[in-house]
């Protein structure tokens, strides 16, 4: 058996997260990467029969082709869903840093920890920042500075001085909305898609 992929020639989204320079990061850019992501998740939770969890979103296992569309790889930890709002399993699967709380500590995994994944990508993206690294911890940070007025802080060099900043701030707003740990309080992938469609760029 052969299993034949097409070339991407972008890499992964981690390598591009680590290499862009400031002249690099354009808006458009960053909410077409958001955007595609968002899509291919809302599309394996609404529209597959049965629903699939992907169970490890993160920046390695989103692709890249050389103008920018992202798609979503590596179904290793994939789990059907079903009928049934949550999956239960015997162990957390999923990389540290972009596991739902929830999921972590019941090991009952649903649609809304893929959700919490994206938002920790979608903060990655953002700020050019690790979800954890020495002690350090994305959403927090990115959520006390949220709070305090300092979302500017957030974003990486040259995105805020370049980009529309009600824009910026509402794609923030999403992304700690999607990292919230209460799952009601997380949105479905299919209203993120319909949020950033709002806020697309011009």
């Amino acid at each position: 058996m052969f299993l034949i992929y097409n070339y991407l020639p972008g890499g992964n989204l981690e390598s591009f997260i680590r290499g862009r320079s400031a002249a690099t990061v354009q808006w458009k850019i960053l909410h077409k990467i958001a955007f595609h992501i968002a899509r291919a998740l809302a599309y394996l939770h609404d529209q597959c029969a049965p629903r699939i969890l992907h169970r490890d979103v993160k920046p390695s296992n989103i692709l890249l082709d050389d103008e920018f569309n992202a798609y979503l790889s590596d179904f290793g930890l994939a789990r059907l869903l079903g009928t049934s709002e949550t999956h239960a399993t015997t162990g957390v699967a999923g990389t540290f840093g972009y596991v739902a709380p929830e999921y972590a500590m019941t090991c009952r995994v649903s649609e809304k920890a893929d959700v919490y994944s994206y938002g920790v990508v979608l903060l990655e993206l953002m700020s050019d920042k690790k979800a954890l690294e020495n002690g350090f911890n994305i959403v927090s940070w990115a959520s006390l500075l949220l709070r305090h007025g300092r979302a500017k802080e957030v974003f990486t060099a040259g995105l805020w001085e370049s980009s529309p900043h009600d824009d910026l701030v509402e794609m923030l707003h999403l992304a700690i909305t999607c990292t919230d740990d209460t799952l009601s309080t997380r949105p479905t992938m299919k209203s993120v898609v319909q949020r950033l469609r709002q806020i697309r760029p011009s």
